[in-house]
This record gives structure tokens, C-alpha cells and sequence, in this order.
């Protein structure tokens, strides 16, 4: 889902923030026994600094008391509208106008954010939003419904913008993607704190997109002064959140510092450091000599077990809005064949993937929406392990000795997607189905995927934004979409009503409809086989405070929250 960003962006980055003064000394990296984080966290950097909070008579940020969490590489850009994949900064420096509270019971719901309440039209096309007026940027000037303007028309019409999917919907908006216009013809700006957006349909999911980091609110005055260092330059990348970003040293850390102005209240930490840690042994190293408070163990899969038996109270595990999923390619005989289909389902023991790959930790699916999505279906037919009914559909279908197939695999994946391809491939064998694993360095297996060419893989969507919408629509919306992602799913009836359900306005009606439409692509076509979803799990030290995993279960943290006990 995440798409990787340029890599002569990230030479032209490098080389503005040599210009800029931002040092770059390489990643520090360490492990040991003593219990788990600890410390004070203190860390110094040399580098530029954006001053303010914390700023020494040096120059530098004392960043003593700092909470200190890592990631595996350095970011390419603070700027939203330029990246898909690093949003663990943005999420603290920006605001968007609504956000995803998770509730008690494990659902989550859109609640207002910088805008505090909004009005939709009787036919769901307008939506008026009225601004907090209490909310100022990191330089003192207030937000205002023209910082909005800009932000989105910045969104979809900036150069290399890409996320602009999320703005789509909007009256205008493909015009000024496609350069055709200048402005955004739905946004209509009513006074400072008041203005309307326009869709030109009807799209339930609308405010969901709004809460995505893609979509944060820049000052125009700011941004526009900025220039083409926004998103690079702290000093000069301001948002409203409740953190400021104070210092990059390049490839070695991001120093964040407390906003004393945030509308919610002041965070409780003074400040954050994100060290980059690309080795994994360091980043163990690291946590358990207490030099680290957090550690993403998506970096560690090796260590789940071990550091859930030794700090059993310090792994924090959220679950992951993401579906894997196991493809077959509708073009490609014989999987025109809804029995040979089927049987691909039944063969495959999802449990035991599961298991072997993750310890066990997520849970099965049976569609396309996974547990925690709003719209998540708990009634759909349980897809069960049934090798001996496999080998019968396959019998009847005409493939008693079963067949050949190809499974492509993506050169640039993780060891445990591989070896989940094996088990897979073993399990097909099983059945009769001779499975060859291709492997395809990834600009050849994306350029595969997105011709409608692929045999079979496997991958994993994970939401952008808490709507069925961002699941169903992206691979059933539309005969392009089935084709982007090699499923060539031919139902065009089906195709249709997954995009007129887009703008079925009453919530239970469309989740109703979302409901009939995945028990029919999945449960009755066997368009593809759902495999799991997985917790995503942390280690945290015990002096951290209020940790949670992030709504979608991705490793973005918001530090916003978050405290520290000595």
C-alpha cells in the first residue's frame, strides 16, 4: 500500500539539508538484561536547531527528560503531500480537521479535531465545517479557513503531490490535479472560521479521508515562505501539533519539542528524540540498556518471544486494520473456475501460517474488512481447512490430478512473506497443485502487478483512512482497480454496486450493502482467499506512560499523550 518515494528526492533532501547545516554522524545502535527502558533518555545532537523550548545557551536542545523512541531509516520529508510512508512526524507537528478516537469497546469512530463541528446538506454533497477558534500555528498566527484553502489546494495540485486520492471526491479536484485549474472549485471560504466543501457526488467515507495525515492543515503564510525546504528545514516546517519539530541531524536522529501553545493542553513530555537505528541487534541493545523507551518490534520479529517472556508487562500490542491476502488471477486458466477457486481456499491453512510466521498473534479473516474496521462483518461464512473437499471441487472442476500455477514474489519482501509463500506452496502440493515460486526484483513484480499480468501473491492492505470504502472500492471499484491489483474480477454488476455504495448516504444501508457485496466477492466467488490480519506489537519501558498503538496499528507513534515516571 505504502508507495516509496523517489530516490533522487531523497539525494536533492540531502543534499538541502547539508546546505541547511544539518550534520549527519551516522545511527547510534545497543541490548542487555536490565529491564527495560530507564534512564533519562538524555541525548545531544549537533545540528541545526529551530530553537525555542529547551534550547541551550549553546545552541543545541538539552533534550535530558526527552522521550526517546527509534526508526530503522530516516525520513525523506515532513511534507505530507510528498510522501505515503513517513508519517510519524506529521502525525505530531500537524493537525487534520477530524481525527479516529478509538473507543472502549475496540471500535473507533471520526471526531472533531481543528474543525469542532460540521453540518451536512440533505443530499450529503456539502459539507459546511466550522474552525476551533483557538488554535494557533508553532509562529503565532492563528488558523484560519484560508490556511485550509491553501493546505488542499496544495494537496492536489503540488509537484510530485501523492496523496491526492483523498481530496478526489471534491468538486474540482480533478482539474486541479490535472493542472486544468488553479482552484479548488468545491472549497468555498464563508468567513475566517467557516467555509463548505462540496463533493460532486455523494461519498460516505469523505470525513474518514479528512483524518489521515495526507490530509494535515499548512499555513499558507509559512508553507509559502518555506519554499522548497518545507518538509526538510525544521525551523521552517510549522504546523498546530502538539509537538514542534526542532532538529534533523541527518541519518542519525529527529528531535522533537513540546508545543506550549497546543489547543488541547500542553503534552506532558518536554520533548521527543527519534534516533535512527537501522541495525535491529542495536536497536535490543538499545531498549534493554534503557536507552530506548519504545521499540516497533516489527524490527525485532525474531525477539517477540523472547522479550514478551522476559518483560511480559512491557509489550503493548494493538491490532492492525490490514488485511493478507492471497491472489488468483481470473485471465489465467483455470482460476475462471469458481471450484478451482474454492479449492485454492480450502487448501491453504491460514492457522497454521499464521502461527508459524507470528507466533499466533492476529486472528483469521473470512473477507475483505478486518477486525476493528468500521463495517467489519463478524457473520461472514468461516472459510475452513478442508484439503480432502479441496481435492473434490478440484475433481469436479475437471482437475483431478490438480494443475500448474505460478506464485510471483516480490525480491524486496520481508523473510516472513517468503517463507509464509512456501508453506502456501507446500499446502497446494498437498491437493495436487504444483505451485512454482517466481521471484521478480520489485519494479518488475509492480509493473506485473499493475498490468493485470500476475499469476497469484500475496500482500497486505492495511486502511489509509476507517471506512470499508479504502478495502472494497481499491480492488472491486472499478474494472481498472480488479486490474491494478491482477484479480481481473469480471462481475461488472458487482463492480457497479461497489461504486454506487460510495454514495449510499444512510450508514446502515451501506454497511448492509458493504455486507451482501463481500459475502458475494468472497464467500460465493472465491475472488481471492483472506488470510489474517496481525497485532502489531511494542516493547515499552516501564517509564512510559499512556502508550497506545495507533488506531490502524501501523508504527507511527503520537507521542501526544504520552508520559514519563522517573
Amino acid at each position: 500500500m505504502k508507495k516509496r518515494f523517489s530516490l533522487v528526492l531523497a539525494a536533492v533532501m540531502a543534499a538541502s539539508l547539508a546546505a541547511a547545516g544539518c550534520g549527519g554522524n551516522g545511527g547510534g545502535t545497543t541490548e542487555s538484561t536490565a529491564a527495560s527502558g530507564g534512564g533519562d533518555g538524555s541525548v545531544e545532537a549537533e545540528s541545526s536547531s529551530a530553537g525555542g523550548s529547551g534550547e541551550s545557551a549553546s545552541g543545541k536542545i538539552d533534550t535530558a527528560g526527552f522521550l526517546v523512541a527509534c526508526l530503522n531509516s530516516d525520513i525523506q520529508t515532513a511534507d505530507v503531500h510528498k510522501t505515503t510512508k513517513d508519517y510519524e512526524l506529521p502525525m505530531n507537528i500537524y493537525d487534520c480537521l477530524v481525527s479516529v478516537e478509538v473507543k472502549d469497546d475496540g471500535s473507533s469512530e471520526v471526531v472533531p479535531a481543528l474543525a469542532e463541528s460540521w453540518e451536512i446538506s440533505d443530499d450529503a454533497r456539502t459539507y459546511t465545517f466550522h474552525l476551533r477558534q483557538d488554535v494557533t500555528f508553532h509562529n503565532g498566527d492563528p488558523l484560519k479557513a484560508s490556511d485550509v484553502e491553501y493546505s488542499f489546494n496544495r494537496q492536489l495540485s503540488t509537484e510530485g503531490a501523492v496523496n491526492t486520492d483523498f481530496l478526489a471526491q471534491i468538486a474540482g479536484a480533478n482539474e486541479l490535479i490535472e493542472g486544468t485549474a488553479d482552484k479548488l472549485e468545491g472549497f468555498e471560504t464563508v468567513d475566517d472560521y467557516t467555509f463548505n466543501i462540496t463533493l460532486s457526488e455523494p461519498y460516505a467515507g469523505f470525513l474518514a479521508c479528512l483524518s489521515t495525515p495526507g490530509c494535515s492543515i499548512y499555513s499558507e503564510k509559512a508553507t509559502e515562505a518555506a519554499g522548497d525546504q518545507f518538509g526538510l528545514e525544521p525551523s521552517l516546517t510549522i504546523g498546530t501539533g502538539p509537538f514542534k519539530f526542532a532538529e534533523w541531524t541527518l541519518n542519525d536522529q529527529l528531535v522533537l519539542v513540546r508545543n506550549e501553545d497546543y489547543w488541547k493542553g500542553a503534552s506532558q513530555l518536554p520533548g521527543v528524540v527519534v534516533k535512527i537505528v537501522p541495525d535491529t541487534e542495536t536497536q535490543r541493545m538499545m531498549f534493554e540498556n534503557g536507552q530506548l523507551d519504545i521499540v516497533d518490534m516489527d524490527y525485532l520479529p525474531d525477539a517477540v518471544d523472547d522479550f514478551t517472556s522476559r518483560y511480559p508487562d512491557q509489550i503493548i500490542s494493538g491490532p492492525r486494520l490490514g488485511t493478507t491476502y492471497f491472489t488468483m488471477n481470473q485471465n489465467i486458466e483455470p482460476f475462471q473456475d469458481v471450484k478451482v477457486r474454492k479449492a485454492v481456499q480450502m487448501a491453504i491453512d491460514r492457522q497454521s501460517v499464521l502461527d508459524a510466521m507470528y507466533g499466533g498473534r492476529g486472528q483469521l479473516e473470512n473477507g475483505i474488512f478486518p477486525h476493528g474496521l468500521y463495517g467489519f462483518n463478524e457473520n461472514l461464512p468461516v472459510i475452513e481447512y478442508d484439503p480432502e473437499g479441496a481435492k473434490a471441487l478440484l475433481a469436479e472442476a475437471g482437475y483431478p490430478n490438480g494443475f500448474d500455477m505460478e506464485i510471483d514474489a516480490d525480491s524486496s519482501a520481508s523473510d516472513a512473506v517468503n517463507q509464509a509463500l512456501e508453506i502456501i506452496q507446500a499446502q497446494l502440493g498437498e491437493i495436487g497443485i504444483n505451485a512454482e515460486i517466481k521471484t521478480m526484483d520489485e519494479s518488475t513484480w509492480l509493473a506485473t502487478r499493475k498490468a493485470g499480468e500476475m499469476g497469484s501473491f500475496m500482500s497486505t492492505w492495511t486502511a489509509d483512512y476507517n471506512d470499508p470504502d479504502n478495502f472494497i472500492y481499491t480492488f472491486f471499484g472499478s474494472a481498472e482497480n480488479t486490474k491494478l491489483r491482477s484479480l481481473n474480477y469480471p462481475d461488472a454488476e458487482v463492480i457497479e454496486r461497489v461504486k454506487k455504495a460510495r454514495s449510499i448516504v444512510d450508514p446502515d444501508e451501506r454497511v448492509a450493502e458493504y455486507h451482501a457485496l463481500e459475502e458475494k466477492i468472497v464467500s460465493e466467488d472465491a475472488a481471492w482467499v483472506p488470510m489474517y490480519s496481525r497485532l502489531h506489537p511494542f516493547a515499552v519501558s516501564k517509564r512510559v506512560q499512556g502508550f497506545k498503538v495507533s488506531w490502524s496499528g501501523l508504527g507511527d507513534v503520537y507521542f501526544y499523550g504520552l508520559s514519563l515516571s522517573e
